[in-house]
């Protein structure tokens, strides 16, 4: 687990990190009171990202929007339909972005959403970094905490009540002791499980009027949406001037949708769509179509370097002179976009699976 610096410094060669060795190494110099600060600072900061997205939410525009979107949903069920498709998700967002233009009230699109999104669950991963470094610290202590004899300890008469020093007691045995220990490390933190989960409720007691019960609708428009601003941003990675859009890894979106999800209950209705499925479909269909159009060119250009080897002399220049033609080439760039797109929509979701197996307690 690591944070990276999404941008350098100017004159700056390499990036800044912050891991869970170098937050345990500061607390174990400075002490462990910073722990519970953080925690709060963290729990302030999601209190407001939250509140910007319910006030999102509210808007008349967005919540007719995704009513329309359960109602369509809803009818695909009767018919006998549980996967929410492709095309159906690039519908929404263009119906989304067309919704935004025409409405006043409202400046901020799904890029903004999912900035939000993104800083939600970096907050929620700086809370859990800390707690794992405080864990740390903790764990490199034990082994310095000085031994108990639990052969001969004070004890009190049964009958008197009084203290009496010397008298055997029964051992501890070693699977109270293991007992013990299991129930301490088990213990999950309230500070993080609790105040992170009492949040978004009070969140959402406070923005009654927000459509949060609809927001499961609006994850594959995100979804592309980060797929896009993803890609985009490893692409101004290989420039020589490095934009401020530009970076090579975010699993805050991941996190910070898991985390919605689990504490909103929508973790159920989100696996009905079915989504990843869909992705897969789609692309599947894409790369079999792709395949054949290929093997249709190649058959073309094979044709043509058995007409340039019969007509000239030296066959190895005759199959450097004939050249991939333009359809070839635009087929080449879509499969290397189509696996591109493929590979960030299952990182995406492989990083949702273990957000959701970190946010299960919620």
């Amino acid at each position: 687990q690591n944070f990276v610096q999404r941008k350098a410094e100017r004159g700056a060669k390499s990036l800044r990190t912050l891991s869970v060795k170098s937050v345990a190494s500061s607390l174990k110099q400075h002490g462990l009171g910073v722990v519970s600060l953080t925690i709060d600072v963290c729990s302030k900061l999601l209190s407001r990202q939250i509140a910007l997205l319910l006030d999102f939410l509210a808007d008349d525009s967005i919540k007719s929007l995704l009513s329309k979107e359960l109602r369509w949903i809803g009818n695909q069920r009767k018919e006998g339909s549980n996967v929410y498709p492709f095309s159906r998700a690039i519908e929404f967002t263009q119906e989304m972005k067309r919704v935004l233009e025409q409405s006043q009230s409202l400046e901020n699109g799904l890029d903004w959403c999912r900035s939000v999104i993104t800083e939600m669950g970096n907050t929620l991963t700086m809370a859990r970094m800390v707690r794992t470094a405080r864990r740390k610290v903790l764990s490199d202590e034990m082994p310095f905490l000085s031994p108990i004899d639990v052969s001969g300890v004070r004890g009190k008469d049964q009958g008197t009540g009084k203290s009496v020093m010397g008298e055997k007691v029964l051992p501890i045995t070693a699977v109270e002791v293991e007992e013990h220990i299991s129930a301490v490390l088990n213990k999950p933190d309230p500070d993080i499980v609790q105040s992170f989960t009492g949040v978004l409720k009070e969140a959402l007691l406070e923005h009654e009027d927000s459509f949060m019960s609809g927001f499961h609708c609006m994850l594959p428009a995100l979804c592309l949406c980060w797929m896009d601003a993803s890609l985009q941003g490893k692409e101004m990675m290989h420039k020589k001037n490095i934009a401020r859009g530009g970076y090579y890894t975010d699993d805050g979106f991941a996190v910070g949708l898991a985390f919605i999800l689990s504490a909103a209950d929508q973790r159920k209705m989100y696996d009905r769509l079915n989504w990843f499925k869909s992705i897969q479909s789609k692309y599947a269909s894409d790369e079999e179509d792709l395949i054949e159009r290929m093997t249709a060119e190649e058959k073309k250009k094979d044709a043509k370097i058995a007409a340039a080897k019969q007509s000239s002399w030296f066959s190895s220049s005759a199959v450097d002179a004939v050249e991939d033609s333009d359809e070839l080439k635009n087929l080449k760039m879509m499969e290397k976009r189509i696996e591109g797109n493929r590979r960030e929509m299952a990182m995406l979701f492989f990083s949702m699976n273990e957000a959701t197996a970190f946010l299960r307690s919620l």
